[in-house]
């Protein structure tokens, strides 16, 4: 039985069948030559030498005395180098932020640039923060350490983020992203990257109504437009600490949904009650089995009272 071929094979695995195909195309060559005194035009047509078949122009003047070459068979180009074997053994795969995408297994490194959407607040012992990345497939959430906690806060929503060598995880049954100790992350600057130009192109959707969030799957960026028929805000205690969550009432004539919020004021939104608005760049969640938004920290989500449709729920409010 023939041993295994490693994973570097020979650049050249026919050598030894070019080898035979020389000695049978030669002897054919020989016998189609009967009539010509002089066959080493011919012999010179079968190879060089590396062993390999080769052509040699000068066998055509031989056609016409009634000498033909059998036909030689070719070696297939090698598929890749041993090189590139070898190095892209080291190279991280590039990976989007729907990992349902990914076929890779468990423990794979990947290469992620994308959008921050939410940086959670950090905690100590250790030193750790939760953000979540999205991109034009989907979102994900990973946890950052020690001193790449300090690179995020609410103004990096709507930033550039790259990670290196993020290892593909597996939490009850779900993929997940996670930090090893050669990974990186790191905000940059880039207005023409991908991600960047579909991050601005949320700001050209048209508006879904109330109604219709309430079938869009969550961590989705979406616009909505509604009236605002009511703010209220209540404090909740988180981690141990007091906060205060906001919520924005919006109804139109095909329902209601509300957008929430942690780090706004509610007095930020008192100008728009019993008027009609559009909000921009706001995350599809869902809390207690129902439908509702989020509204992006910073100036991730962007709230507008003039559009197209506005006197359309003016007259729905008033009715």
């Amino acid at each position: 039985m023939p041993t295994k071929r490693s994973a570097l094979q020979s650049p050249n695995p026919l050598d030894g069948t070019a080898i035979d195909l020389l000695s049978e195309s030669s002897s054919t060559s020989k016998k189609l030559c009967n009539d010509v005194s002089d066959c080493d035009t011919v012999a010179a047509t079968v190879g060089d030498s590396k062993g390999m078949p080769q052509r040699d122009d000068s066998s055509d003047d031989d056609v016409d005395s009634g000498c033909s070459a059998a036909p030689i068979a070719r070696t297939p180009a090698s598929p890749a180098s041993n090189r590139d074997r070898f190095l892209k053994g080291f190279l991280p795969a590039r990976s989007c932020c729907n990992l349902d995408l990914c076929r890779a297994p468990v423990g794979t490194k990947f290469n992620l640039t994308a959008i921050c959407t939410a940086v959670f607040p950090a905690t100590a012992n250790p030193d750790r923060r939760y953000i979540q990345l999205a991109d034009n497939t989907g979102s994900v959430g990973i946890t950052v350490w020690n001193h790449n906690v300090a690179k995020f806060s609410t103004a990096s929503v709507g930033q550039v983020v790259t990670l290196s060598k993020a290892v593909l995880g597996n939490h009850q049954g779900k993929k997940s992203l996670t930090m090893a100790r050669d990974s990186s992350v790191a905000i940059v600057v880039d207005d023409q990257h991908a991600v960047a130009l579909w991050w601005k192109g949320l700001l050209a959707n048209g508006p879904l109504s109330c109604g219709a969030v309430h079938d869009i799957a969550d961590n989705t960026i979406i616009t909505v437009s509604g009236v605002l028929g009511l703010v209220d805000s209540e404090i909740k205690i988180v981690n141990g600490v007091e906060k205060t969550l906001v919520s924005l009432h919006l109804v139109d004539s095909c329902g209601k949904v509300d957008i929430r919020t942690w780090n706004h004021h509610v007095d930020s939104f008192l100008q728009y009650v019993e008027r009609p608005i559009l909000v921009r760049r706001v995350r599809v969640a869902s809390f207690a089995g129902s439908k509702l938004c989020e509204l992006l920290d910073g100036a991730g989500s962007i709230i507008e009272t003039t559009f197209k449709g506005q006197d359309s729920l003016s007259q729905f409010w008033k009715a």
